[in-house]
């Protein structure tokens, strides 16, 4: 289910053209990480995709090898990985144990190589770069404008400014990178306009309006950069088109929505009305590098072969995000499995000679 409400009231009303599609469904690609110290990724929580043909992947996880537990894992889409990138504060690694910055949520990546993270325990942005430097952080504990209270998803705008969901203020608030306030709206409730506890967040690239993952309320909330309600997508619940405890959203660029539906282990899509079109549950196939893994351990591998059901390994559990790129690729942080699964979408964009007239259009039953 979805409300759609007054759509004039975003800020870019000319640019209010989303495509008519024929979508041709989503395809699997392959599969990254898997739970390894070298060639593989411990907590992965997000990911941002670089100019550079790299992804970075945001991982958290304690008492691993002496590293702190913020770092990214650069992988390419080959399955091929770099060292590791943490925060190093005045010449000195972030020591595990006494973190400065402890525990990071999600991130996101300028064009000039600069990752950007929230950490909700610090309530703070960090900066580092792709090479491995700490740019620097900024932020600042509290409930007022301006302020930090457990800052979880973060989005770049086409201006550049960083729009953060503030989780335990329950507000949205957009800063410019160097963390300067710009504006912000947000107030606890379950109202439609009202938020619980937003978590992820994204930027619609069309009409540039901002879709919160609305946690604790099991929705998702299409708002304009004024805080203006636009939209309320999916209901609570577990059925078709229902959310629990969404984790993340993301929005590609015809206007399809695609919504981590983290309480189901599952990704659900909607068109930009809001309607549902489709659920992914996980196709993950193992990694050669987990195959390697596998063949070193005998008593593993003797087990495995008398499992009589490997439906699970390739299912999603815990998801936590998602991005898209310009190509119709979706990447999904499967983090229960300590992995990311890609998908490819598939479409064709309707020309207006093989569109039915609204007259005469009928929605049809699908079977």
């Amino acid at each position: 289910m979805s409300t759609l409400l007054d759509r004039s009231k975003t800020d870019n009303k000319e640019q209010l053209e989303y495509p008519t599609l024929l979508r041709m469904g989503h395809k699997y690609e392959l599969c990254l990480g898997q739970r390894l110290p070298v060639g593989g990724f411990y907590g992965p929580l997000d990911v941002s995709l670089g100019s550079d043909g790299w992804m970075y992947v945001l991982n958290r996880w304690d008492n691993f090898n002496g590293y702190p537990r913020n770092r990214y894992v650069p992988v390419t889409i080959e399955d091929e990985y770099g060292e590791f990138i943490f925060p190093v504060i005045d010449g000195v690694p972030d020591k595990r144990g006494s973190e400065k910055f402890p525990s990071p949520v999600m991130c996101e990546i300028d064009e000039n190589g600069v990752l950007y993270s929230t950490d909700e325990h610090a309530h703070s942005i960090l900066m580092l770069n792709t090479s491995g430097d700490t740019v620097g952080w900024w932020g600042e504990s509290g409930t007022n404008d301006g302020q930090l209270l457990g800052p979880s998803g973060i989005a770049m705008d086409e201006s550049g400014d960083l729009w953060i969901a503030s989780s335990q203020s329950h507000k949205i608030q957009k800063f410019s990178r160097d963390g300067s306030y710009i504006d912000g709206w947000g107030e606890f409730g379950s109202d439609d306009h009202q938020l619980n506890h937003p978590w992820g967040i994204t930027v619609d690239p069309i009409d540039k309006s901002i879709l919160v993952a609305d946690w604790r309320n099991d929705l998702v909330k299409r708002f304009s950069a004024k805080g203006e309600l636009l939209q309320v997508i999916g209901t609570p619940g577990g059925g078709e088109g229902q959310l629990s405890r969404p984790s993340d959203v993301a929005v590609d660029q015809h206007g399809d929505i695609y919504v981590v539906d983290r309480g189901n282990h599952r990704v659900l899509m909607f068109n930009h009305r809001g309607m549902f079109i489709e659920s992914f549950i996980g196709d993950a196939t193992m990694t050669d590098k987990g195959a390697q893994k596998l063949l070193t351990n005998p008593d593993a591998l003797r087990l495995r072969d008398n499992v009589v059901n490997l439906d699970k390994e390739k299912r999603f559990y815990n998801p936590t995000s998602i991005k898209v790129d310009s190509d119709g690729k979706i990447y999904v942080v499967d983090t229960g499995r300590f992995r990311i699964q890609i998908y490819q979408k598939l479409w064709r964009i309707l020309e207006p000679h093989e569109i039915d007239a609204a007259e005469l259009h009928v929605d049809p039953e699908v079977y």
